[in-house]
């Protein structure tokens, strides 16, 4: 979906030819894809033709689009970020929901695969040291500090940074760092995504829920807390910068560590993305990271940066176990965070998510009005809505599957919880935007919200 922001200091033409370049090496144009005529295009936008034909003419020039007499402009075929399935010798999936709103399966369509492509083959002529040391690659570990300076204000070494399989590794860490956990407790966020619960109690350490929304001060008493302050899943709830440096007071007054779990934060649609709480507490606070939500669970990369004075208990405990999460994705990442291609794509995808997020909402609230509430942050990729009709959600999800239209069931987010949770959450990270509309009116058809 192509918007114009007239109000923008930016020129018309180079926001057109930025939202098109954005799509097409994020994939949502395929190769060989015609572009709409500039004629047709500029009375849709409602700009001259001269406006079309600039944005055109700079796609051109950079080798995006090609332009066939007689025929118009079309995608060029040199950047095949995405891949032909027939080529492909593997099994059909068998999609469960027609319309899929879950996160049950990631279709890779937005992956950036040429440019992992490039790096790999520049990896391969580079070649790799035999044995990583316990934290990590050091090239990538080099690499990822500076990007998360840029992108989320942490200030740290490569020493401080940990390459992980995943966050059940991060946790043994911090379990392993922290012993005195097992002995205390873990404030833990209630709700959370499950595994961020449940890993704990297999590491002996005892937890304790808490709401996060609500002051510090009116949390139980433990030695740390697990949150994720940019957006918490299922509540989409996200920490101003003001409620972030209250919580890093609160926190550095009374010697308790934090333990930021950030792994869609990245997406960020408020257009002001809130620094991370190590760059506030940096002398307590853990945080972890990955790529579920860009590049792919599947990759199984995440990170975490530890605080500095464990850095000599992290290596007298760990320097003499090589790190066995592998190294050829490190460097390949490395390669992508060093040639911008990591950033840029991110960039693209923010994009696609904005237009995707907008399109959802836009036509829920067309579909079902009031009866559905937007809730939370502007980020990630999910949207959370309050049910405000007095349904049961687990009723409101199971009509929809009737439909062909799967939701997300939420409930297994929460400690003890003895009611349905009254909110509704969507995933817009599978479907494109034709799938969104005719989702939501498949939806429509089979649901009228009580008045």
């Amino acid at each position: 979906m192509l918007t114009l922001n007239r109000q923008s200091h930016e020129q018309l033409y180079h926001q057109l030819y930025r939202q098109l370049r954005a799509e097409i090496e994020t994939g949502v144009r395929q190769p060989g894809q015609v572009l709409a005529s500039t004629r047709f295009l500029a009375q849709q936008l409602r700009v001259s033709r001269n406006t079309v034909d600039h944005a055109y003419q700079d796609l051109v020039a950079e080798g995006y689009v090609i332009s066939k007499p007689g025929a118009g402009y079309h995608v060029t075929q040199q950047l095949p970020y995405l891949t032909d399935m027939n080529a492909l010798a593997q099994p059909a999936t068998t999609e469960k929901f027609r319309y899929d709103f879950t996160e049950s399966y990631d279709h890779l369509r937005l992956f950036p695969k040429q440019a992992w492509r490039n790096a790999e083959q520049a990896m391969m002529f580079t070649g790799l040291p035999h044995i990583q040391p316990a934290n990590g690659d050091l090239q990538y570990r080099r690499q990822l500090v500076a990007m998360l300076a840029r992108v989320k204000g942490i200030h740290a070494t490569p020493e401080q940074l940990v390459v992980t399989s995943g966050f059940n590794e991060a946790a043994g860490i911090i379990a392993n760092l922290l012993p005195e956990l097992t002995t205390d407790c873990l404030g833990v966020a209630n709700p959370t995504a499950p595994n961020a619960r449940h890993v704990w109690p297999r590491l002996d350490v005892p937890t304790v829920p808490f709401t996060p929304e609500t002051a510090p001060t009116t949390w139980p008493a433990a030695l740390g807390y697990l949150l994720t302050p940019t957006h918490n899943f299922p509540t989409s709830y996200g920490f101003t910068i003001a409620e972030r440096q209250r919580l890093a007071a609160w926190a550095r007054a009374q010697e308790r560590y934090l333990i930021e779990l950030d792994t869609d934060g990245t997406l960020d649609y408020s257009g002001t993305p809130a620094p991370a709480l190590a760059h506030d507490y940096p002398e307590r606070t853990f945080y972890y990271g990955n790529y579920d939500d860009t590049l792919g669970s599947a990759l199984c990369l995440g990170f975490l940066v530890i605080p500095a004075n464990l850095v000599p208990i992290y290596q007298a405990k760990y320097s003499k176990l090589p790190n066995r999460n592998s190294q050829w994705q490190q460097q390949i990442v490395s390669h992508l965070i060093a040639n911008d291609a990591l950033e840029r794509f991110m960039r693209q995808l923010t994009l696609v998510y904005a237009n995707r997020r907008q399109i959802l909402l836009g036509t829920l609230k067309t579909a079902f009005g009031a009866a559905l509430v937007p809730l939370g942050a502007p980020a990630g990729t999910v949207v959370t809505l309050r049910l405000t009709t007095g349904e049961r959600a687990s009723d409101v999800i199971a009509t929809a599957a009737q439909a062909g239209v799967g939701l997300v069931d939420p409930d297994r987010c929460w400690v003890d919880r003895r009611e349905d949770y009254q909110s509704l959450i969507l995933s817009f990270r599978q479907v494109d935007d034709a799938q969104i509309i005719a989702g939501i009116h498949a939806w429509q058809s089979v649901w009228q919200p009580r008045a």
